[in-house]
């Protein structure tokens, strides 16, 4: 059974960057190649973006198995939607099945707040994150390149309705 544990201290902020410096490098490098994975840990994942995005309302919660982190997950409440802007597990928790609790969890907490649906990005080339969401019902609904920096973001724009 997983725990979840809000990102709001020094602490829990240090643990949630730890984690970062090891799953992007291993998610992305295969996908947008190491120097984009470098920009992005330096930008759109620094402690201080988070930090804005938590001021902002985004809630950051490390994900426990046993105590231990062993991944993380961010989302935000958009009008009827909750947006599930982050989810991301360390290599050695994944393909254990571990993603259905959260996205059940996800689910628990829209319909909680009454949204009717999920919404999330991923990037068009991770096929192996396309693949799961699509399993568990989400569809694409939009194909968007947005500009970060020099680069453009690929996306798949996805929907699951509750």
């Amino acid at each position: 059974m997983l725990n979840y544990k809000k990102v709001e201290t020094t602490e829990t902020m240090a643990i949630l960057s730890d984690l970062i410096l090891v799953i992007w490098p291993e998610v992305f490098t295969p996908v947008i190649g190491a120097t984009q994975v470098a920009y992005m840990l330096d930008t759109y994942q620094s402690i201080d973006q988070i930090k804005t995005e938590i001021n902002d309302g985004v809630q950051y919660e490390l994900i426990l198995l046993n105590n231990q982190p062993i991944g993380y997950l961010a989302y935000a409440f958009e009008e009827s939607q909750l947006f599930i802007s982050k989810l991301y597990f360390l290599a050695s928790s994944r393909g254990q099945g571990l993603s259905r609790q959260v996205f059940e969890r996800f689910e628990r907490i829209a319909k909680s707040h009454g949204k009717n649906q999920l919404h999330l990005h991923v990037n068009r080339d991770n096929t192996h994150a396309l693949t799961i969401y699509q399993h568990y019902g989400f569809e694409i609904v939009q194909v968007v390149d947005t500009p970060f920096g020099e680069y453009l973001l690929n996306d798949y724009w996805m929907t699951k309705k509750l």
